[in-house]
């Protein structure tokens, strides 16, 4: 049914990767038949929240019926879908009082781009940590990413460094955390994540390092294509990694 649909494995896996987020978080996310998610994290951000179609046509009737869920009530949340949404898409989203809409390049690292090499020598370790240091890891994003601690507090549970093919990354310079990277392999894909660098430690090229540290490790693990979602400022740099943009997955959410 999607073999004229390349990209439908890579956004099936970031919705998996949601869906495993929510169900240790809080117990409720849920797939449809027609690969439709609803990920309900209980984090105070939209994107961790809501409806996501791996489809390039979602069905409206499905996404409504999602969205409607009393799981998301009073929490920010959004809808999320591929490319430019149809009429009926975006009238579901309005209907649930979704009315901004914004977008988040797809950039994809394929195979023939090779293995990253392993890296120099030098003060900046990127380093896998295990469920007790998720405290650490989840106080380093949120000032990395310059938002309350609380915003990221779901991923202080030691639970999610069980799930599988999950694996949590903290950046040290000299033994101090400047930054973190999230990894999650599905299959030959490999999904990188929660890329933050400390606000004194930036434009030092450590973005790029934490990244293509992930993407050699998941590489040697036989996830060979990578995939992420970037913020427009992130574009050159995942484009200096060997990233290329393919695609755009629209958000609706609600106006702040």
């Amino acid at each position: 049914m999607h073999t004229n649909d390349p990209l439908r494995p890579v956004v099936f896996a970031y919705s998996a990767v949601r869906e495993t987020l929510s169900a240790v978080a809080t117990g409720r996310s849920g797939r449809e038949p027609d690969g439709t998610v609803l990920a309900v994290s209980g984090a105070p951000i939209a994107g961790l929240n809501g409806v996501i179609s791996p489809d390039l046509e979602p069905d409206p009737d499905v996404v409504e019926a999602l969205a409607g869920s009393e799981s998301l009530r009073g929490l920010p949340w959004s809808i999320q879908v591929r490319c430019v949404p149809a009429q009926r898409i975006s009238a579901v989203a309005a209907r649930h009082g979704l009315t901004e809409v914004s977008a988040q390049p797809l950039m994809v690292r394929r195979p023939d781009a090779g293995i990253p090499p392993r890296p120099a020598a030098g003060a900046l370790r990127v380093r896998a940590v295990q469920g007790d240091e998720l405290g650490l890891y989840a106080k380093i994003m949120a000032e990395g990413f310059e938002v309350p601690h609380e915003m990221f507090e779901i991923f202080a549970d030691p639970a999610l460094a069980e799930a599988e093919g999950f694996t949590f990354y903290l950046a040290e310079v000299d033994g101090v955390p400047v930054g973190t990277g999230m990894a999650a392999i599905h299959g030959d894909l490999l999904g990188v994540f929660n890329i933050s660098v400390l606000p004194d430690h930036r434009r030092q090229g450590h973005g790029r390092a934490i990244t293509t540290e992930i993407v050699r490790v998941g590489h040697e693990a036989g996830a060979t294509t990578a995939y992420l979602y970037s913020s427009a400022m992130g574009v050159p740099v995942y484009a200096s990694a060997g990233f290329h943009t393919e695609e755009i997955l629209t958000w609706f959410t609600a106006p702040a």
